[in-house]
């Protein structure tokens, strides 16, 4: 009531105001709020004749909303009565849930009892058999109970795997000890291994003790552990990448082993040192002499009981290559502080593995010898020992008083080859042979760059000796060497495009690439790219410059020794000599006989002691160098008459042209600058007048197109009326 005093207050306060003058308002004031009445009164009569007033409509809405409260009321007593209900009977059923647990927990302990009772019942069995000596029998029990072994692995009842595990290793053991005598026994009376006495016992045995091995054979594979269980024992880190052999194998390489160790330890007179070639020797000699009795004898076997994936040739050869990798580790040791011995020793273990890998096809996947070579302090070792005697080599070939002499080989005898190239090449090619079985990338490239030294070094060498010499260039080592750097060049553009080089160059590139994107904090795939080239291009683009530099160099000694002939021939009176119609019968003009002679006689010993495509090379720079000469030094010098012109002719022609004509075909088409000089110097006086004057008055494209008629195509306009200017018949100024 009080809120409802203080807003009728506040209302006449503000229809009215503070002003007295303001009390007029009030009977408007009056008559508005008795509208408001009336209004009001209006639309709460329940008997107007209009629409359904807004009174009647909230009541209808009360009344509705008090039904549906009404009946979610009703609703909500019976899901009350529902959860109550509920929450009694899964109180029974969590009840009942606890004894399931406990059923299910006693049938597990029963099972799991079963189970243990399972296993010892096999294991006496086990027991059983081999008390009885029944070997078939055992076996089956053993393969049962490995069976058992394998499903459990991945069990979580930790204690029921380690206990199945543990019977099952205690009965492979106490078996594996009495097939293992069973299997020497026999292979004893197969005489194995077939060595020395027992060479000759593979014809003589008999087919029932065949049959033997065979059948124990086929046990000793049953009796395999499971490979989750197996932890092969190893004496060096080496030896963790070989995989444990099937147990026959293994038992048919221990005589060789205790025969191995017998031979090649301690203080025998068969464990040198100086001959590591011996013991290498040795294993190879018993994998040749068994290898093929082991795949007909043993691998069928295997096959036979599902074993395919088993190669038995395979793991005998393991088994023994294991011993030689376990000898050369020790020997290593010893050796490494003698250079000729570890050199020797290295050697021959190369040699061992690439007869294994070659000649045996001993899988590449497989370790072998390079293994224990590439142990990092080994390897340094290794390629500086390979970098030493390399540079030795190359300074006894280099150094040999028979160096330079050409090889007796025809199939090469264009080539030119020197003893110093075919032996630096096989230098190169051994070395190749040496790495190419490495099965690390990385260790491979460092021999290639030991490789790419050793060449660069070799060229470096070739240039001291052509420093140090100063004879005439045809006489001296100068051609000799020049056929060498070409003939290792080329071989080493063949080399490059080989599978193996092209392996190294892509694995260059890689490596390359990957340092290039760490340097600069790139994405790797944007600094590798298409891989073009072969890893000899920047060896082989030194050689082929040092190459045309001295073929350049023995070129211009041959020209210029042919030109100080010349003299006498370039001041003849070429404008004074008889006409063919004046003699008898054209003849070399005698002033030019000296130089035509030694032209002939250079190039001859050009022919001779270049390689033919070499000589190539030579003899066109000769030619470019003639042709020059003779236009610039006999022709635009002198005057020709007829008979000079004809002369000219001639001795081009007839000599120069037949000197080289002796060694290429069309040899005129290398000279067109002199041979198209004696075209304008022999051409009719008439049509000469009329050449010099269409020359004369016609633009350089016309002038072109008029000499190409009449087959002058090389010579420009400019130079055609120079070499038109020297006939005597025609005064051109």
């Amino acid at each position: 009531m009080i809120d409802t005093k203080r807003k009728i207050i506040q209302k006449f306060n503000k229809e009215l105001g503070s002003s007295l003058k303001g009390l007029e308002k009030i009977y408007e004031f009056h008559q508005d709020l008795n509208a408001q009445k009336n209004e009001i009164e209006k639309s709460l009569s329940m008997a107007s004749s209009e629409a359904p007033s807004k009174v009647k409509v909230v009541i209808e809405s009360v009344e509705k909303i008090t039904t549906e409260f009404q009946q979610l009321e009703i609703a909500s007593t019976e899901f009350r009565n529902d959860i109550q209900k509920a929450m009694y009977e899964n109180d029974k059923s969590l009840d009942m849930q606890k004894i399931i647990n406990t059923i299910s927990q006693l049938d597990k302990s029963l099972a799991y009892l079963s189970f243990v009772k399972y296993v010892e019942n096999i294991s006496d069995k086990v027991q059983l058999s081999l008390a009885n000596g029944d070997d078939e029998s055992t076996i089956s029990l053993y393969t049962n109970l490995t069976d058992i072994s394998c499903q459990l692995q991945q069990s979580a009842c930790y204690h029921l795997v380690n206990y199945v595990r543990e019977t099952l290793h205690f009965w492979h053991n106490l078996i594996k000890d009495k097939l293992s005598k069973e299997y020497n026994d026999i292979l004893k009376t197969l005489k194995w291994p077939f060595c020395g006495s027992n060479s000759n016992s593979l014809i003589t045995t008999m087919p029932e003790t065949l049959t033997k091995f065979k059948i124990l054979t086929e046990y000793l594979l049953h009796l395999q552990l499971p490979e989750e269980s197996v932890k092969p024992m190893v004496t060096s880190v080496l030896l963790t990448d070989f995989s444990p052999v099937s147990l026959p194998i293994s038992l048919m390489v221990r005589p060789l082993r205790q025969r191995f160790i017998y031979h090649f330890t301690g203080t025998k007179l068969t464990n040198r040192q100086d001959k590591p070639e011996w013991f290498f020797t040795q294993i190879l000699t018993w994998i040749k002499d068994h290898i093929q009795w082991v795949q007909k004898n043993v691998q069928p076997v295997a096959n036979s009981i599902g074993f395919n994936h088993v190669d038995m040739k395979v793991e005998f050869m393991q088994a023994l290559v294991q011993l030689a990798v376990e000898k050369l580790h020790s020997e290593l040791a010893i050796v490494q502080y003698d250079d000729a011995l570890f050199a020797h020793l290295v050697d021959e273990a190369l040699g061992f593995e690439r007869e294994l890998r070659e000649t045996l096809f001993y899988p590449s996947t497989q370790p072998a010898t390079v293994f224990v070579l590439t142990q990092a302090h080994v390897f340094v070792k290794w390629i500086n020992m390979e970098k030493k005697y390399a540079t030795e080599k190359m300074d006894a070939i280099l150094s040999s008083s028979t160096a330079w002499e050409k090889l007796s080989n025809s199939d090469t005898d264009d080539m030119k080859v020197t003893e110093c190239a075919d032996a630096f090449l096989t230098l190169l090619t051994t070395i190749s042979d040496r790495y190419k079985h490495l099965p690390q990338p990385g260790h491979r490239l460092q021999f290639l760059e030991l490789q790419l030294e050793l060449i660069d070094d070799w060229r470096i060498r070739l240039l001291q000796l052509l420093h140090e010499t100063n004879e005439d260039p045809l006489t001296s080592l100068m051609p000799c060497i020049l056929n060498s750097l070409h003939y290792v060049a080329t071989v080493l553009e063949e080399w490059g495009v080989t599978v193996h080089f092209l392996q190294l160059y892509f694995f260059k590139k890689q490596f390359e690439a990957v340092e290039s994107a760490t340097f600069e904090g790139s994405d790797i795939t944007e600094s590798i790219g298409e891989v073009e080239g072969s890893v000899f291009d920047e060896a082989v683009a030194l050689l082929r410059r040092l190459e045309k530099e001295l073929i350049n160099e023995i070129s211009d000694a041959v020209a210029l020794d042919v030109k100080a002939r010349s003299r006498p021939y370039r001041t003849d009176k070429w404008f004074a000599m008889q006409s063919a119609k004046e003699v008898v019968s054209l003849s070399v003009t005698p002033s030019g006989y000296s130089m035509f002679q030694e032209l002939a006689t250079q190039l001859n010993q050009l022919y001779n002691t270049l390689a033919l495509p070499l000589f190539n090379q030579a003899w066109k720079n000769l030619a470019l160098q003639f042709d020059q000469f003779l236009l610039e030094e006999v022709v635009l010098v002198n005057h020709f008459n007829t008979g000079g012109a004809e002369q000219l002719e001639y001795d081009i022609f007839r000599n120069l042209f037949p000197l080289f004509g002796l060694y290429i075909s069309n040899p005129e088409s290398y000279f067109p600058l002199i041979k198209e000089a004696c075209v304008l110097l022999n051409i009719l006086l008439g049509s000469a007048m009329l050449l010099l004057e269409a020359l004369d008055n016609n633009d350089e494209t016309t002038a072109k197109e008029i000499l190409a008629d009449i087959g002058v195509l090389k010579m420009s306009p400019e130079l055609a009326l120079k070499v038109l200017g020297t006939r005597t018949n025609i005064a051109y100024m």
